[in-house]
């Protein structure tokens, strides 16, 4: 069966999608969201606002309570929740990875519980290493607490990589870097995906990382969709007072970051 058409083009749906939870809290109300094939959502909101469930509402660490996500053409619903969550990459902060297992077996984690050969995973695993500029021969026999903290944030870039994903979930993903090795990552980041046009969704408190590499914003707040759009629309055309007083501090970032030329 053909794919659906707006799967061709969405890789990630968000259809009147409300969550309450069994406290009674109500962290979205009917929202609505597209993440674009081969493209960087950023997620952005104050703490509490809804961004960190719309991630999760993803990989099915939660589920909506009325609406529906949809991945790949199938709601999140219909999807076996392992074979959904292995089929995605994730970068977190701090990276997340295993302390007790080496670099390289840690980047092949994913390939692993796919089955993968260990020559395989162990090849494509060097591959990544290399893509996010960590040489193989240094640092793939080493464990984590052994490497700086932008190294083992590399290596878990690489582990989003290894698994060869369509769609990559960041949370946070550089947030515990010092301001240098940050905007290096960044850099990196965004050069990797222009060659690899990979969907990723991010969410972010950091304004100036999400007017840096994504090529659409979602403004949440209160659980709802304030505005949708490039980083530019933010400044030019706010929704209402709230986009204003958010972006206030962009207007010298986003001239100079957002622009897709090398």
């Amino acid at each position: 069966m053909p794919m659906p058409l707006e799967s061709q083009t969405t890789a990630v749906a968000w259809r009147d999608v409300t969550k309450v939870f069994v406290d009674g809290h109500q962290a979205l109300q009917g929202v609505d969201l597209d993440a674009r094939r081969g493209e960087i959502l950023a997620i952005l909101g104050t703490s509490g606002s809804g961004k960190t469930t719309l991630l999760k509402l993803v990989n099915r660490l939660i589920d909506p309570t009325s609406g529906a996500v949809v991945v790949n053409g199938r709601a999140t619903i219909d999807w076996d929740p392992i074979e959904l969550r292995l089929s995605m990459g994730y970068v977190i902060q701090e990276a997340g990875l295993m302390p007790h297992l080496s670099i390289l077996a840690n980047v092949g984690i994913v390939p692993r519980l796919k089955g993968v050969s260990r020559a395989e995973r162990d090849a494509a695993g060097r591959r990544c290493l290399e893509q996010v500029g960590l040489d193989p021969a240094e640092v793939e026999q080493r464990f984590p607490h052994q490497l700086s903290g932008g190294q083992r944030q590399r290596v878990g870039v690489a582990r989003a990589l290894a698994a060869e994903p369509e769609l990559i979930l960041m949370d946070e993903p550089f947030g515990a870097l010092d301001p240098i090795t940050r905007r290096e990552i960044q850099d990196e980041f965004r050069s990797l995906q222009r060659r690899l046009k990979k969907t990723v969704i991010l969410v972010t408190h950091d304004l100036r990382e999400a007017c840096r590499l994504a090529d659409h914003l979602a403004l949440v707040d209160q659980g709802r969709l304030i505005q949708y759009g490039e980083p530019s629309d933010f400044l030019e055309r706010p929704a209402n007072d709230f986009v204003r007083s958010f972006f206030q501090d962009a207007a010298a970032v986003i001239p100079f970051d957002s622009g897709r030329e090398p």
